[in-house]
């Protein structure tokens, strides 16, 4: 739906509290206080999307992650429960798939989960799920926002207090529920954008609360929904923060067993399959036996002379962290900095015409009549990167009636000053299609290079072609 732009404005929406029911009877067994798991003071439950153990342990795509192992515990072998993305989802959190076999929505479930367990006992819980329209939300997608990857909303026993956007998490780490759980948007969790973007995404959002966990007494679990059906469901799962010991750790463990163990912490009863599920007790301080030994290897006695001061060192060879190069890369500061061009573009969604993330996107084109919109930002991709690309989601709606493909967007690489390097991609009123489009650009041939991206939108003198960019990235490694 083609709407002016200068319009878009839309209030904030309240969603009433839901009273809490009790947890229902479908919770049988009743857990004993154990002393093999701790009970931290927090607990955050992070969770991605659709890799295996193999894809993301070792990759140095995803150093952050890799250091979480390092320093954590680090489940070689960790499984999921079965395909695809969303039965996973409820069994991390319910015990059990609730019969579903598919990514559908909406569901409504009055069984035993961890959520009504925690409030039940005066222990507060709360889900985080990025780019969440609002607090309470119930609808099955917005943008990069998918229900089917949380679980808690589906819940009657769960209230709508505890579905919250991830702006709600807090910054005070002290104010944090006693257990929550961080849902990245589809972009984020490696399920459409790729293991360095979701690396990033990672540090920057939760390593803060991992340094202040290390010493106030809680925790950070790091898990997978699935695989990609390439490694028999084996996930990445890492247990981190305080009371750690750090080591690979080789038994089995599952979706069941984390949430039997986060059950335990709390001597909380056992949601479905938790109650015969083993909780996960030989990580924590000294208890248990640990990781398995392994013999040190002898340091070799050093031979060669070691150059004198005078001796020229050689000069090593670049390096590259993996990063996103694009700063306000979805909008979402509500101004275009430190993007250059044209004013007035960067404008709050509405239903007619919703972000692809977030709330917040770039308007370029339209309202009707003969003009251009551009948008620019300067990046400097280091040299000793193997891997650079360059992606953005698009957006076309347009009123023309004689589609002639005279309302165009162009997407451009240019030198600082502004020289034309390379045109990325043109399109027009006659790619005007529904929801946005994800466009992708190799630019690993310009490691090294100091570049300008720039967006630029064209109208002629007639109906208006409306095309919304969103969720721009540039990612290295």
């Amino acid at each position: 739906m083609v709407a002016n732009r200068s319009l878009l404005r839309i209030a904030v929406l309240t969603v009433p509290a839901v009273a809490i029911a009790t947890v229902v009877s479908a919770v049988t067994q009743s857990s004993t206080a154990t002393s093999a798991v701790p009970r931290p003071d927090h607990v955050v439950v992070l969770v991605l999307e659709n890799h295996s153990d193999s894809e993301v342990i070792g990759n140095p795509a995803a150093p952050y992650i890799n250091s979480l192992a390092a320093t954590g515990a680090n489940f070689t072998q960790s499984y999921a429960v079965t395909h695809p993305s969303e039965p996973n989802y409820l069994a991390l959190f319910s015990g059990s798939t609730q019969g579903i076999t598919d990514d559908s929505c909406p569901h409504t479930f009055d069984t035993a989960n961890l959520g009504a367990e925690l409030i039940a006992n005066s222990l507060p819980f709360a889900g985080y799920s990025e780019s969440m329209p609002y607090d309470g939300y119930t609808g099955c997608s917005s943008g990069a926002y998918a229900r089917k990857h949380n679980p808690w909303v589906d819940f009657s026993t769960v209230p709508a207090s505890s579905n919250l956007t991830l702006d709600a998490f807090p910054t005070d780490y002290s104010q944090l529920p006693t257990v929550s759980f961080v849902v990245p948007n589809l972009d984020d969790d490696m399920h459409d954008g790729t293991v360095a973007q979701g690396d990033t995404w990672v540090r920057d959002h939760l390593d803060g609360y991992l340094q202040w966990a290390k010493t106030h007494d809680s925790l950070l679990v790091l898990t997978f929904d699935e695989d990609d059906h390439s490694s028999g469901n084996r996930i990445p799962t890492v247990f981190a923060g305080a009371s750690v010991r750090a080591g690979d750790y080789s038994e089995r463990i599952d979706h069941y067993d984390v949430l039997r163990t986060l059950e335990d912490a709390y001597d909380l009863p056992h949601a479905g399959a938790a109650a015969t599920a083993t909780p996960i007790t030989d990580i924590w301080g000294s208890s248990g036996p640990g990781p398995t030994p392994t013999t040190p290897v002898p340091t070799p006695t050093l031979t060669t002379p070691v150059p004198s001061p005078t001796t020229p060192t050689p000069t090593p060879a670049p390096d590259c962290t993996p990063a996103q190069l694009i700063v306000n890369s979805g909008f979402e500061s509500g101004t275009a900095a430190p993007w250059t061009g044209s004013t007035e573009v960067v404008v709050h969604e509405t239903a007619a015409e919703p972000a692809s993330g977030g709330s917040w996107m770039a308007w370029l084109g339209g309202p009707g009549g003969a003009q251009t919109d551009t948008l620019s930002q300067t990046v400097s991709i280091p040299a000793g990167c193997q891997a650079a690309t360059l992606g953005f989601r698009l957006h076309i709606d347009t009123a023309e009636r004689k589609h002639d493909a005279t309302d165009t967007f162009t997407a451009t690489l240019r030198t600082p000053t502004g020289a034309l390097l390379a045109t990325l991609g043109s399109y027009s009123d006659l790619d005007a299609a529904d929801g946005y489009q994800l466009h992708t650009f190799d630019l690993s041939g310009y490691a090294g290079s100091t570049l300008a991206v720039r967006f630029t939108a064209t109208g002629n003198a007639s109906r208006q072609t409306d095309f919304l960019l969103d969720r721009v990235h540039l990612d290295v490694s």
